[in-house]
């Protein structure tokens, strides 16, 4: 699915999950599950110590970049972009393959093998899902980076991972060298939230939330070691029968976010926002290479929060502002370019230490599907990202799962680098790697 839909899916997730900060006593405050002593000693030693800081899983690295796409209805086929050496090409070396079977080692039955994520240099993992008839457990399976040699770490049954994996802090899985952390749900289609840990080594299977102090906790990103959550508790008010008025209905109650200790079990209250001050439905918080950024719409301002004191520090107060309830606005941070924070949908750029501001120097306009859009990163490598940077109509034959062909007409999108400085000033100077395909 294109970035935005994960953009919009983005949108979703965090629309009433973050609200006002309440004074320093209430992010003081702590809650531990409470458990028998007997299994309190048994959690204890069954929670491996930290081999390091937990980071997220990209879908790729400064070597390639990987992607997979529908062959028919029934398999999926892997494809990497070489970010080496500017080509794409499906990772099977078996002559004259025409990579639409499963006797192609880079392709599988849907539910076997899903999005893959780079663990080290020499490593994938990728997180398979139940959602399909043919398929009853979710597995945790790891791959050479090529693709092949799978074998499967974990089985999970009667779970599912997060449908949309990767991109962005709240939807990509977490490592800290020794396990692997997923969010997803107890159930394919309804089950409460679960945050998953596969140990590596033995491929032990936890829910870390399952002693919870609160459900229906939505996933941010984390900060330090500690994995952060968003719960809400609003109501909203009675429909009027207007459709508009009813959609922009802003919700009364709070929003808590919470710090998450992997390691201990500690659950600690970290910010609580109130309906009295903030529209819970447009809570501008994003977490980014692990910073917790909060933007004040009404008073332009741009500040960050210590998740170990609460202090916070103001950034700026420069913003351009909008009314509390303005929806036509949006204030994420997207990405931390080269210490400049930019957003999803505002015409400036802000430097994260010493909070200069300056207008957005935009790149030619991407068209896809009648709309136009920025170009989108799909990896942040530092000096170097990986952008779409052109697309181009055709027309697709899609092979049915009744083997009926039938036409569609979209647009080929092509990947290209772009180093950070030319991003950043609009330099639209890109080195192409081939076409974007899942």
């Amino acid at each position: 699915m294109k970035r935005v839909f994960s953009l919009a899916l983005a949108a979703l997730l965090l629309a009433g999950c973050t609200a006002a900060p309440t004074d320093s006593s209430a992010s003081s405050s702590a809650v531990t599950a409470e458990t028998s002593t007997a299994q309190e000693a048994e959690s204890t030693a069954a929670t491996p110590a930290p081999a390091a800081v937990l980071r997220p899983l990209w879908l790729g690295d400064e070597k390639a970049y990987y992607m997979d796409e529908m062959v028919t209805g029934e398999l999926i086929r892997y494809r990497v972009a070489d970010l080496v050496n500017h080509v794409t090409e499906v990772p099977c070396e078996v002559e004259g393959c025409a990579h639409d079977s499963e006797s192609c080692p880079a392709v599988f039955s849907r539910g076997e093998c899903d999005r893959v994520f780079v663990l080290d240099d020499d490593t994938l993992v990728a997180f398979t899902n139940n959602q399909f008839p043919e398929t009853e457990d979710s597995q945790v399976i790891l791959l050479d980076r090529d693709c092949q040699n799978r074998r499967v770490v974990a089985t999970i049954p009667n779970s599912c991972f997060l449908s949309m994996m990767g991109g962005d802090s709240f939807s990509s899985p977490y490592t800290d060298e020794q396990s692997l952390y997923c969010f997803g749900y107890t159930n394919a289609s309804n089950g409460e939230s679960a945050l998953f840990r596969i140990e590596l080594e033995n491929g032990t299977v936890t829910n870390l939330l399952e002693n919870a102090p609160t459900q229906g906790l939505q996933f941010l990103g984390t900060l330090e070691n500690l994995f952060v959550f968003s719960q809400s508790d609003v109501t909203y008010p009675e429909p009027t029968g207007d459709l508009t008025a009813d959609a922009l209905a802003a919700p009364t109650g709070t929003t808590t976010h919470w710090l998450f200790n992997p390691y201990t079990g500690e659950w600690k209250v970290f910010q609580t926002y109130s309906s009295g001050e903030w529209n819970l439905d447009l809570l501008d918080i994003r977490i980014v290479d692990g910073q917790y950024y909060v933007v004040d719409r009404t008073a332009g301002a741009l500040y960050t929060v210590d998740p170990t004191t609460g202090e916070k520090r103001e950034i700026t107060n420069q913003l351009p502002t909008s009314d509390l309830n303005d929806y036509s606005a949006h204030y994420w941070v997207a990405a931390k370019l080269n210490d400049w924070l930019v957003f999803d949908d505002l015409s400036v750029i802000i430097n994260a230490d010493t909070g200069e501001v300056r207008q957005r120097a935009y790149l030619p306009d991407n068209y896809w599907n009648g709309s136009s859009h920025q170009p989108n990163i799909y990896l942040n490598l530092g000096d170097t990202l990986l952008v779409d940077c052109r697309y181009e109509p055709y027309t697709r034959t899609i092979i049915g799962t009744d083997g009926t062909p039938y036409t569609v007409d979209v647009e080929h999108e092509y990947l290209g680098l772009i180093s950070t400085e030319d991003f950043l000033n609009g330099v639209p100077n890109y080195t192409e790697v081939g076409e974007y395909t899942t």
